[in-house]
């Protein structure tokens, strides 16, 4: 049984679902970078603030979908 998991895990993933997972990934890591190197305090304006703040939700959101996407791929793959 596990030899079958295995053989099917290796070749689950074809190119476009590792692409997805690489983008998704890269918008996560840049949203999260942007959004943990905002200081309010340094003397930013509120509006840069607010632009980054958002700037970074919009790429945790948009990695998120992209790694939703792939988990849609695979499972209708799986059918």
């Amino acid at each position: 049984m596990f030899k079958y998991v295995r053989k099917k895990f290796i070749f689950m993933a074809d190119i476009r679902t590792i692409v997805f997972w690489v983008i998704g990934t890269v918008c996560v890591f840049f949203g999260s970078l942007i959004a943990g190197s905002v200081e309010p305090a340094v003397g930013s304006t509120t509006v840069s603030i607010m632009m980054a703040y958002s700037l970074a939700f919009i790429l945790i959101l948009l990695g998120g979908m992209f790694w939703i996407s792939t988990a849609i791929l695979q499972a209708e793959e799986e059918e």
